[in-house]
């Protein structure tokens, strides 16, 4: 039996188009990840249901209003994971996974510019 976590992490640059959304999933399934984190997936916090895809386990994120941004974890059924921190403008994600010990999870996506306000804000 594997006891390694494995996770994956990925900077997916829009997953608004249906077909490369259903491509995008499908392709990570193959991976057989434990857990996958993808960055700026660029769908809209009401549109989230288009992200649900039970094959790659449950579903957490931190999206903002329009289609931009975006930060997207997928839990395999299993690995146990509690959500605690998510904020409204798509940028970061804080888990708590639990996989023979405690690990704090945190996905990021970080602005290109004015990187040092959004660092002092984090803190």
């Amino acid at each position: 039996m594997d006891n390694n976590l494995k996770i994956l992490s990925v900077n997916i640059n829009g997953l608004t188009s249906p077909a490369k959304r259903n491509q995008t999933l499908k392709k990570l399934t193959k991976q057989k990840m434990d857990i996958i984190c993808l960055q700026e997936v660029h769908v809209r916090a009401q549109d989230e249901r288009f992200l649900q895809y039970k094959k790659l386990g449950k579903l957490y994120t931190a999206l903002a209003e329009g289609k931009k941004r975006g930060v997207v974890v997928y839990v395999r059924d299993g690995v146990e994971a509690e959500m605690l921190y998510m904020d409204s403008v798509g940028r970061t994600l804080i888990l708590k996974v639990v996989w023979e010990q405690k690990i704090l999870l945190v996905v990021i996506y970080a602005p290109n510019k004015k990187q040092d306000i959004y660092y002092k804000k984090m803190t």
